[in-house]
């Protein structure tokens, strides 16, 4: 039995401006991809992120807008992603952001976050 502690997947969702951020130290633990690739289980609560060094062939893709910040988190905006999850919850307060977070897969290069993690990041609302 091993005693290492999982990894943790990290992510912010800014609502008002449909952008996604995926924290360094989760791209760091994915192997710094490329290429992610997203899908969501609305049934099991649960988005997972799967890091790839090329695109899969065949497979079904929308090209995001990404951006580097900073050379440390990786973001992108999704109107279709960010639907999707409003499917889930609802309506949420587009004056905040939100925190989720979920445990890394090193080996599969994959980041499983649990939607029921979702929490509003409490402070200043996003401009």
């Amino acid at each position: 039995m091993s005693n290492e502690k999982p990894l943790n997947a990290r992510m912010t969702i800014d609502i008002k401006r449909y952008r996604f951020r995926i924290h360094k130290t989760t791209l760091h633990s994915l192997g710094y991809p490329k290429f992610v690739q997203i899908l969501i289980n609305p049934e099991n609560l649960y988005m997972t992120i799967l890091g790839l060094d090329k695109p899969i062939v065949g497979g079904t893709s929308k090209k995001i807008i990404v951006e580097l910040s900073n050379k440390s988190n990786m973001e992108f905006t999704s109107a279709e992603l960010f639907g999707k999850i409003l499917e889930i919850f609802g309506m949420l307060d587009f004056r905040y952001s939100y925190h989720l977070s979920g445990e890394i897969d090193q080996i599969n290069r994959v980041a499983y976050f649990y939607l029921n993690t979702i929490k509003k990041v409490e402070g200043r609302p996003a401009r």
